[in-house]
């Protein structure tokens, strides 16, 4: 029997299998399992490696002194376990970190130095001859330091990357002010710009055709900074699309700057959606770096004299500001002069006039601005559902919580009635949490430090959400703090107030009548009655007719029965909270509905899993071992639910009726209304699909999946279907569920002629 602290230790090794998920369809995307191997010291120092960096991941997130202890001991034990392995230059270099930060430097110089003087041509030497650097600079071992950079500036193999230019620019600095850590810059805030020139660029745009700023002085443009992996800005999109169709003949123009890290799903995205206005694909950050962009969605809204009037425009506010910039533009005389150029020379650049099309003035319209809206206004009104990522970087959302009492609370440790009312909010929540009734805390601080501590100081143990970029704020128009809104089990707004209510009695008396409704009044789905007639009046939509519609978008029922397997290769990323993206390299996999083969290569590191449709093996270095079978009931489960996930062999089996489906509603997936459908997994969990209402084509599952022991929610987003043999397949999946994972497919065949011996290794 095992401990469960060898258990969770477990648990985390086999976290290596994440790498091979993200090349797999749909479900097998990204999402990550746990099971425990019955011969714990059979392991390779492959899992003990992605054990280590499981630990090091964890602490980009939150630096705990315990966690920096584990990653010390377990990078310890296996560079003495395993100092001939490929990647033990890394693992030096993760325990030389940990050791310095906690206060531990001169062991951390000792890691560092390993690697330095016994591996100079590893790939780590780069970072950790900066990290020895920083190291003696924070003992205050100035002549050691300057050694250490000056070995990397001179490095023949590293010395123009980018630690180099650091440890240049320590060189230069006045000793006395190294302090053995890189200053922060302070991070440059979009509004800095306002009232300042906008930065004129010369490139060319995604149709060939040559674009600056400077070609469209006189007019009112949007310089629009944002990514197709990127769920803010996707979910943005209606709004920008709708304000450049109001005002596009306006002298009103908007430039896309797509930070997509490849240039084929920004193409697909725009065809897609229809977005009509300029795109520019900067895959070298020329235009990012030049406004010091730190972030996105990121929006500059520039008058017709180049000058930056407004920033970080979402929601309502966009269309808000550039009405009141176009109307003020419209305003002026038509001929209004340009700057010269230093030779004296009138300035080149198109007259407003000529990118005008003639005799197309529109009238001006008469724009007010919008009236502040009272919380009340919304009683009664369905709560808008929000996907975001709490505190404890886990996925919140509104839906999550159907069949409860909620209450929707905006504050900030800086408003001194938002404190005043905590010690209350503390009360109820201690009173009713075991009473269907659930607390989200959207916090407005303007940092997150602050609002942390407090959180810790105090006990509030509800949930917590920082809107750092006020999306949650602008969606329940909250112009002010205390806001509180209170939810019933069914998601309607019953009681919402500016400056706080009698939340103690309001509570009392929702969660009394919830709990007096029966069990499943208010989480049970609606189900498309079978035999409804004609005349009937049902308010319902029909179940077939939406899966029958997912079919026809999705290739036809004929297209997709014919599928037998599916071969894809792929190539997938990692995001982290710190805007950091991490390659997880590129896999192959082969697909059937009942078994699977994946080979991976991760950075050098190549395996692969095979499941025969009865056992379950691993393959490492050329060799193969059985997974015994109690560990292999775990993946066999998971990979069960998994087949039935793909859409590909999903709808077919929905289309012929046998399985049970619930209509559970209409739901926005980015901007998208979806019908949203319920169906029970083969592991008995239930699934939830999203299927647009414009394309037909399923956008986002939602399902829950058992991890360390607890069961974790997963979002899981599809998008840039493309044609392969005449069905649509989704070749950009991302999923959400504590970590965000992004997956391009590069290359797919269906039905594609496969040795059956790659799922038989034991043949």
């Amino acid at each position: 029997m095992f401990s469960q602290n060898e258990i969770n230790a477990q648990q985390k090794r086999n976290r290596v299998f994440h790498s091979v998920l993200i090349g797999m369809f749909t479900s097998l995307v990204l999402i990550g399992f746990c099971v425990s191997f019955a011969d714990a010291d059979a392991v390779k120092p492959a899992y003990k490696y992605q054990e280590i960096k499981a630990i090091y991941k964890s602490l980009r997130k939150q630096q705990k002194p315990k966690d920096l202890e584990k990653l010390v001991e377990k990078s310890r034990d296996f560079v003495a376990a395993y100092p001939e392995y490929k990647r033990v230059d890394e693992v030096y270099y993760l325990l030389g970190e940990a050791l310095v930060k906690l206060e531990r430097v001169e062991e951390g110089i000792v890691a560092f130095e390993k690697v330095v003087k016994d591996l100079p041509e590893a790939r780590y030497v780069e970072r950790c001859l900066f990290g020895l650097g920083l190291a003696y600079d924070r003992l205050g071992k100035y002549d050691e330091a300057d050694i250490a950079y000056r070995r990397l500036v001179d490095h023949p193999k590293y010395g123009e990357r980018s630690q180099a230019k650091l440890a240049k620019q320590l060189l230069e600095q006045d000793k006395s002010e190294r302090k053995g850590e890189l200053p922060k810059p302070p991070m440059a805030q979009p509004s800095d710009w306002i009232g300042k020139p906008a930065l004129d660029f010369q490139v060319t745009d995604l149709k060939g055709e040559a674009l600056s700023l400077e070609k469209y002085r006189g007019q009112v443009v949007l310089l629009d900074f944002w990514a197709t992996w990127c769920p803010p800005c996707v979910a943005e999109i209606p709004n920008v699309k709708k304000t450049y169709e109001k005002y596009k003949d306006q002298k009103f123009q908007i430039i896309g700057i797509s930070l997509d890290r490849s240039k084929e799903p920004l193409d697909a995205f725009i065809e897609e959606k229809d977005l009509a206005w300029i795109h520019y694909w900067d895959n070298t950050g020329k235009i990012a770096n030049l406004y010091k962009v730190q972030a996105i969605p990121s929006t500059f809204l520039i008058d017709g004299e180049g000058v930056i009037q407004k920033t970080n425009l979402r929601g309502y506010r966009l269309e808000t500001a550039v009405a009141e910039l176009v109307q003020t533009n419209l305003g002026k005389p038509a001929d209004t002069p340009t700057e010269t150029s230093e030779a004296g020379s009138q300035s080149q650049s198109i007259p407003a006039t000529k990118l005008l099309k003639p005799d197309t003035t529109p009238e001006k319209e008469e724009v007010q601005k919008p009236q502040r809206a009272h919380p009340s206004e919304w009683i009664g009104k369905p709560a808008p559902n929000f996907q975001v990522t709490d505190l404890n970087g886990e996925t919140l959302s509104l839906e999550k919580y159907r069949g409860q009492v909620v209450l929707l609370d905006f504050w900030a440790t800086w408003c001194g009635p938002c404190i005043t009312e905590m010690p209350k909010i503390k009360k109820t929540y201690a009173q009713y949490k075991d009473q269907q009734f659930q607390i989200i805390g959207i916090s407005l601080d303007t940092s997150k430090e602050p609002l942390e501590t407090y959180i810790e100081k105090e006990g509030l143990e509800w949930v917590h959400y920082w809107d750092e970029s006020g999306e949650i704020r602008t969606l329940y128009g909250v112009w002010g703090i205390p806001s509180a809104f209170l939810i019933d089990g069914e998601g309607i707004i019953r009681k919402a107030s500016l400056g706080g209510f009698d939340v103690e009695t309001t509570v009392a008396e929702l969660v009394k009548e919830h709990l007096a409704k029966p069990a499943d009044a208010s989480d049970t789905p609606i189900t498309t009655p079978p035999d409804a007639s004609e005349g009937a009046q049902n308010t319902v939509p029909n179940v077939k007719e939406i899966i029958d519609a997912a079919v026809a978008a999705h290739g036809g029922l004929e297209n997709l029965q014919a599928v037998r397997n599916i071969v894809t290769e792929s190539h997938s990323f990692e995001h982290f909270p710190d805007g950091d993206v991490q390659d997880e390299g590129r896999s192959k996999a082969y697909f059937y509905p009942d078994k699977f083969r994946s080979d991976w290569d991760v950075d050098g590191d190549k395996g692969g899993l095979i499941f025969d449709g009865d056992s379950f093996f691993q393959l490492s270095d050329g060799a193969v071992k059985l997974v015994p079978s109690e560990a292999a009931a775990s993946y066999i489960t998971f990979f069960k639910d998994s087949f039935f996930r793909e859409p590909i062999w999903l709808l077919p089996m929905l289309s012929k009726g046998d399985i049970p489906v619930q209509y559970a509603g209409t739901e926005e997936v980015n901007g998208i209304s979806t019908s949203v459908l319920l169906v029970t997994q083969p592991s008995g969990k239930q699934l939830k699909i999203f299927i647009s209402d414009v394309t037909h084509y399923i956008v986002q599952f939602g399902y829950d999946i058992e991890i360390g022991g607890g069961v974790q929610n997963v979002i899981a987003f599809f998008g840039d279907y493309r044609d392969v043999d005449g069905v649509k397949i989704a070749h950009h999946r991302a999923t959400q569920g504590g970590e965000y994972r992004q997956i391009l497919i590069t290359d797919i065949a269906l039905n594609a002629e496969v040795d059956e011996a790659l799922f038989h290794p034991r043949q």
